[in-house]
C-alpha cells in the first residue's frame, strides 16, 4: 500500500488521524470493532493514538471500501493479504509468547522503582 504521505512519526492523536484520512471519529470505532485489523491506545485522561501501521491499514479500508466498493468479506481477506493474518491476533497484542519469568521479572523492576520513587517522596 502507498503510505500516502503520512508524516513521520510513530503516534498520531485522533483528531490528526481523522484529518488526515477524512473521516469521522465514528467510522474510525466502528472500522476498528468490524474489521479487528487496527486498534487505538487509550491514555489515562481517554485521548486515543493510533500507530503509523494503523493509518496505512485505516487508509487501505477507504481505500477498498468507497474507493473500490469492496463487501466486508473482501477487506478482511484483502487486509490478511496485505497486513498479516490479523484475524488471529488481538489489537494491540504482541505475537510472541509470554515468558512468565520475564514478566516476574520486569514486575520486580518496577516495584523496585516504585519503592525508591515513594521513598524520594518523602524526603
Amino acid at each position: 500500500m502507498a503510505e500516502n504521505n503520512i508524516p513521520d512519526k510513530l503516534t498520531f492523536r485522533r483528531k490528526e488521524v481523522m484529518q488526515m484520512v477524512k473521516l469521522d471519529g465514528r467510522v474510525l470505532d466502528y472500522w476498528e470493532k468490524e474489521f479487528a485489523a487496527f486498534a487505538s491506545v487509550v491514555n489515562q485522561s481517554g485521548d486515543k493514538f493510533y500507530s503509523r501501521r494503523d493509518i496505512e491499514i485505516i487508509m487501505a479500508i477507504k481505500q477498498w471500501l468507497i474507493n473500490e466498493k469492496c463487501d466486508k468479506g473482501k477487506i478482511r481477506d484483502l487486509l490478511s493479504q496485505n497486513f498479516g493474518d490479523l484475524a488471529n491476533t488481538q489489537p494491540g497484542s504482541n505475537q510472541e509468547p509470554v515468558d512468565p519469568e520475564k514478566l516476574k521479572s520486569i514486575r520486580r523492576g518496577l516495584n523496585e522503582i516504585l519503592t525508591l520513587l515513594a521513598k524520594d517522596d518523602k524526603n
